[in-house]
């Protein structure tokens, strides 16, 4: 998305036929806005969504099966997410998962604007605020920030990663590879298929394993040459 210029990719999970078909009509006559999905079933939708990119999530509370809560703690990719619910009592518990607003039903045309323009400002924001070193994930519902500097090594766990950090642990819904993405950052290498390490944590290694305080990781074979080129970059 290019902010204030371009076009805001969306999608809609919404079980309510009325409620999702007013959506889309909204959103197909906003010049802004493209609708890339809508789904009435939230298992559906969330395959989707976590194998795709889009700006925005408009997502229901209130869904058989899987609710809207469920579907944030399972949600791998980060839209920004406008929930839309008949009912305000999960307001806090939703902005725990950092949602950008929240719609009550039946809502205005002016103040599903707003919670565009709320999108277009968070982004906005993010971009200016953010410094390099810093990462942005969730963690036991809530969004943290992270030191990228004080990560030592990050760790496969199925459906999940654990990022190591001096202080403490984190367990993020993400797979490695995504994960290596959002870190975006030359001194992580992913050494294993199980591990990613910050390089200026190295300690010792050989053509075995690599060596971080008290802590041995497993070096696949084919990684002892980019590992030795890059440590030798490493100040």
């Amino acid at each position: 998305m290019t902010l204030g210029m371009g076009i805001i990719t969306c999608a809609i999970v919404e079980d309510s036929n009325v409620h999702r078909i007013l959506l889309e009509k909204i959103i197909k006559n906003n010049p802004q806005l493209d609708l890339k999905f809508s789904f009435s079933n939230s298992a559906e939708g969330l395959k989707v969504i976590n194998a795709s990119k889009v700006d925005i999530l408009f997502l229901d509370i209130e869904m058989p099966v899987m609710n809207g809560l469920e579907f944030l703690s399972r949600l791998k990719t980060e839209p920004q997410i406008i929930i839309i619910s008949q009912n305000p009592k999960y307001a806090i518990e939703a902005f725990d998962y950092g949602v950008t607003d929240y719609l009550l039903k039946p809502y205005t045309k002016k103040r599903f604007e707003i919670a565009v323009q709320k999108v277009i400002g968070k982004a906005k924001q993010g971009k200016k605020d953010l410094p390099e070193n810093k990462l942005k994930i969730k963690h036991n519902l809530k969004q943290v920030e992270l030191n990228k500097n004080k990560i030592q090594w990050v760790e496969a766990m199925g459906d999940y990663v654990k990022v190591i950090t001096h202080e403490r642990n984190y367990v993020v819904l993400s797979t490695m590879s995504a994960f290596q993405k959002k870190l975006g950052d030359e001194n992580f290498l992913r050494i294993h298929k199980s591990y990613i390490v910050n390089l200026k944590m190295v300690e010792r290694y050989n053509h075995q394993y690599i060596e971080l305080k008290d802590k041995k990781l497993p070096l696949s074979r084919n990684k002892n040459l980019k590992l030795d080129q890059l440590l030798n970059c490493v100040e």
